[in-house]
């Protein structure tokens, strides 16, 4: 069907809606509230646009209040999401080595960051400047100030024909403050690791909107925290994993500088040799092996055991980041005029600055990988394999050798990240006859800037050396080096200078938008009033991720880049109908048509059933249809150059090429099916349970095919020579794969099944009140491409097949207390390869990998004192018995834990106090 047929199909569906309005409301008249009666206040609720009383939706929808976020002890938003039980696979500030870093999302179902949809008061806000894996566009969590949220509310279901795009796993709709009088003041700080972060936060406001006519208020919000390094971790302390199951010693014998000794004919030798100015510890051939980090099995593999050897290691646990030290200023304010009984104007302003700074290893020398110009207009990398000729560079043997280790004194190679974040929004609610509308426009923004810092040019390096830019240099380097490798610490500030570079990048995002929703009451069935919702949105959306000129020609050693510059218009069109059939029966039918300027149109059906047998029984299913846009990433003009290693069939040898990502404009929409059935029990107002089944069926997935693939199939027959290709491009010499290029695909499907359980007990006693509450999310099965992933590392995101929570709540008098536990389900260790272990080498333990990664359980603590009506005190303890988290190599070779589900600090303490007056 093409696109005017099917926007004409949901406009007729809209008439029709409209027609039947009018129909009911000349039948049935109007309507008054008997006298002494209260008429109870329709409120919008996620997961539907029809304003109702009823707050038991037809779709599972999981709320988070503001005392809730604040008895989990969390100092943010992103911190509380994060230990959703639903939440899999999502990345924070953690992943200090991605390519967006500083930032936190939120993946629902383990289905990544780029299906849930992120809403502020429901409405869409831009996404941050970087996308995550490239591809991946999200909301970053860390740019909401905390002090501005009311409540959290997750749909735990598809919601395309509700909200658009990036609804398939679900919606998060952060609901913010929406009036305030008064003052309130907070002040928190917490310790971990001893390291602090620090809080401060305020909101006043004045008018009342019932009596003045109108309010204003406006919240403040600043976060600081300490950078954490690894080091100063209990968990990573040292890279001397070897007390884990399996655990490898990560202190490699040659990065604190260890020259190897070339033979007469080129070769490689087994002599090693420390440099002069170690930067960490020297080892002779025996306590090397006796540490452990001597491969003696393998006598072509790895370095050998004589006493005449010395080698240079160090424990670079002071370089790596483990979180990231931020700044955060965030400022929410809203003004509200009533202008009439029937209608109210409001404006929205909201800002936000997050500052990240984070720290990596020194450059490292030998062969080093770096990018230059290739064939069709690629960049194509090589290995400096720089040889050095006795004396030069600081080389002491007597014949050619070559150095491998950190250039201690260039400085680590650190990252400053800020994120400026502007959303402004003018709107009206108000009433024409039956109808209450909603009509706002708006527009925000996210500017990125990333700098980084002490990296290594390719012309400075070629200068300083004295070789030639060429890849391979023919001959050894004979002359005067500027730089002394074996004596660094004698290296003057102006030699170092043009060894180092700074490179920024930007990125900016860019929405703006203008929408109307109105929602009526028409005719009754015998179950009550028939709900109608309608509504139309306008956006527009630019992202524009530019590299500087250097990056992009590959003048930096071992630097990958990103650049996209698109933008792409959408419009949609949707209704949505609430039919109380009886009493115990409500349907819900939703439908949405969009249109986007860049792939086509999609349209979106949605049906659920809400079934209320007896006051304390309700039973609800629900079917939808979802869709994903294609990312501007994915389909508009944009490219990613980076590294990665593919076993070539020219000649079996496993080598470092440049992979190359590139938008496809051709591109369709990814689509899911949804499915969800439920039953809650609530036989009183102090108990419910809730229990719902989930099947989501997600096709079309937008990936890029897998490059050892691509490389098999260009050389079905094996080497040697293998073709070139507009795909594989390989050296015109050697005949070995230099470059693989791919674009963005509709590839994959994935889906997935489990269920979600839910339940709160509150018990009254003449001591005080207790509240049990539990959430558990079981996932039976997690397919991509047919294969099964539940409960293991090895697919697209780690997916434990369980994850919940449990706590206990007791409140009396000026006393509020909450103990919590955490759990995660153990997972199957899938993702490490095999090369990772070697049998019987003394850097494991074991000689073999566990076959799991093993669960975690904490425990968090959390007290709150009322001093007086205006004072409040409270102290958080979180993760009591100080947990570490789990080892887990396959995941991360730097992190060596899963930084998508575990925190790397251990126990934390948090103190607060509130001063608030109204």
């Amino acid at each position: 069907m093409n696109t005017p047929s099917k926007l004409g199909l949901t406009l007729t569906a809209l008439a029709a809606s409209l027609y039947g309005t009018q129909v009911f409301a000349q039948t049935q008249g109007d309507t008054t509230t008997p006298p002494g009666t209260t008429q109870l206040q329709r409120v919008e609720v996620t997961g539907s646009n029809i304003k109702r009383i009823d707050a038991e939706t037809v779709s599972p929808v999981q709320v988070i209040t503001r005392d809730q976020i604040e008895r989990t002890g969390q100092a943010t938003v992103a911190e509380v999401l994060r230990n959703l039980p639903s939440n899999s696979g999502s990345f924070g500030e953690s992943f200090s080595n991605s390519f967006a870093p500083g930032a936190a999302g939120i993946s629902l179902r383990g289905l990544g960051q780029k299906t849930t949809l992120v809403l502020l008061n429901g409405r869409r806000v831009a996404g941050y400047g970087f996308a995550q894996n490239l591809q991946d566009t999200f909301v970053d969590l860390n740019s909401i100030p905390s002090s501005a949220v009311e409540r959290v509310d997750i749909l735990l279901d598809g919601a395309s024909a509700i909200y658009g795009s990036d609804a398939i796993a679900g919606v998060v709709n952060i609901i913010l403050r929406k009036d305030f009088k008064g003052f309130d003041v907070t002040a928190s700080s917490g310790y971990f690791e001893g390291k602090n972060d620090y809080r401060v936060t305020g909101a006043g406001g004045f008018g009342d909107l019932a009596s003045d006519g109108y309010n204003v208020f406006a919240a403040l919000d600043y976060y600081k925290r300490d950078l954490l390094l690894q080091g100063d971790t209990e968990f990573g302390k040292t890279r001397d994993f070897r007390k884990y199951a399996g655990g490898r010693n990560f202190q490699a014998l040659t990065t604190g500088g260890t020259w190897r000794q070339l033979s007469a004919a080129g070769a490689l030798t087994n002599n090693y040799q420390a440099i002069t100015d170690c930067g960490g510890t020297v080892m002779t051939g025996p306590q090397a092996l006796e540490a452990g980090l001597i491969n003696t099995t393998l006598a072509t593999a790895g370095p050998q055991s004589a006493a005449t050897n010395t080698y240079c290691t160090r424990d670079y646990k002071d370089q790596f980041t483990a979180l990231p030290g931020t700044e955060r200023y965030g400022l929410i304010s809203r003004a509200t005029k009533q202008l009439s009984p029937e209608a109210t104007a409001y404006v929205e302003l909201g800002l936000s600055r997050v500052d990240t700074f984070q720290t990596f290893q020194a450059p490292f020398f030998a062969g080093t990988t770096g990018l230059t110009p290739g064939a069709n207009d690629t960049l194509t990398p090589y290995t400096y394999n720089i040889t050095f000729a006795p004396g030069v560079a600081g080389n002491p043997f007597s014949t050619n050798a070559r150095y491998t280790g950190v250039m201690n004194d260039l400085g680590t190679r650190d990252a400053d990240i800020r994120s400026d974040s502007t959303r402004l929004l003018a709107g009206a609610s108000y009433s024409v006859g039956k109808w209450d509308l909603d009509s706002a426009v708006g527009y925000s923004r996210t500017k990125t800037k990333q700098n980084n810092v002490n990296l290594m040019p390719l012309a400075g390096t070629a200068a300083t050396f004295g070789v030639s830019t060429d890849p391979q240099p023919p001959v050894p380097v004979s002359t005067a080096s500027l730089y002394n490798l074996d004596r660094w610490t004698t290296n003057s500030q102006a030699v170092r200078d043009a060894l180092r570079l700074s490179n920024k990048r930007v990125s900016t995002s860019d929405m703006t938008f203008i929408d109307t929703k109105a929602n009526t009451t028409f005719g009754h069935l015998p179950g009550g009033e028939i709900g109608l919702a309608v509504g139309a949105e306008y956006r527009r959306e630019k992202l524009k991720d530019q590299p500087t000129e250097l990056a992009e020609e590959g003048g930096i050693l071992g630097q990958g880049i990103t650049a996209t510059n698109g933008s792409r218009n959408n419009y949609s069109v949707f209704s949505e109908l609430s039919l109380p059939f009886i009493k115990a029966i409500e349907v819900q039918a939703a439908l949405r048509y969009d249109h986007y300027s860049d792939y086509g149109s999609s349209t979106t059906p949605k049906v659920g059933l809400k079934l209320k047998p007896t006051d304390g029984l309700l039973l609800r299913a629900n079917w939808g249809k979802g869709f994903r846009a294609p990312t501007l990433p994915e389909i508009s003009p944009s490219v990613a150059t980076f590294f990665t290693s593919v076993e070539d069939p020219e000649d079996g040898v496993v080598r470092s090429v440049s992979g190359m990502f590139a938008g496809n404009p051709n591109l369709k929409a990814e689509k899911s099916t949804s499915r969800t059935f439920g039953i809650v029990f609530e036989p009183n107002k102090n108990f419910n349970l809730g229990v719902d089944l989930y099947f989501i069926n997600w096709r079309n997935v937008v990936a890029s095919p897998d490059f050892q693939d691509l490389v098999d199939a260009s050389c079905p027959d094996g080497g040697p020579n293998c073709p070139t290709s507009n795909i594989i491009i390989r050296d015109p010499e050697t005949n070995f794969v230099t470059t693989i290029l791919s674009n963005y695909e509709n590839l994959s499907q994935r889906t997935t099944s489990g269920v979600d359980i839910d339940g709160t007990w509150r018990l009254p006693t003449s001591y005080g009140k207790f509240t049990f509450h539990g959430a558990l999310n079981y996932i039976r099965s997690f397919k991509e491409d047919g294969e099964e992933y539940v409960g293991t590392n090895g697919g697209s995101n780690t997916i434990p097949r369980i994850r919940g929570n449990a706590s206990i709540d007791f409140d009396y008098g000026p006393w509020a207390l909450t103990g919590t536990v955490n759990y995660t389900h153990h997972i199957r260790q899938e993702a490490a390869a095999a090369s990772y272990m070697v049998a019987q080498d003394p850097r494991f333990q074991n000689g073999v990998l566990p076959e799991h990664v093993r669960s975690q359980t904490t425990l968090d603590l959390f007290a709150r004192y009322n001093v007086t009506k205006q004072l409040q005190a409270s102290i958080g303890v979180i993760n009591v018995f100080d947990r570490l988290t789990p080892y887990d190599p396959g995941f991360s070779t730097t992190a060596l834990y899963d930084f998508s589900l575990y925190d790397p600090r251990g126990r934390q303490w948090r103190a607060t106090l509130r001063y608030a007056f109204q």
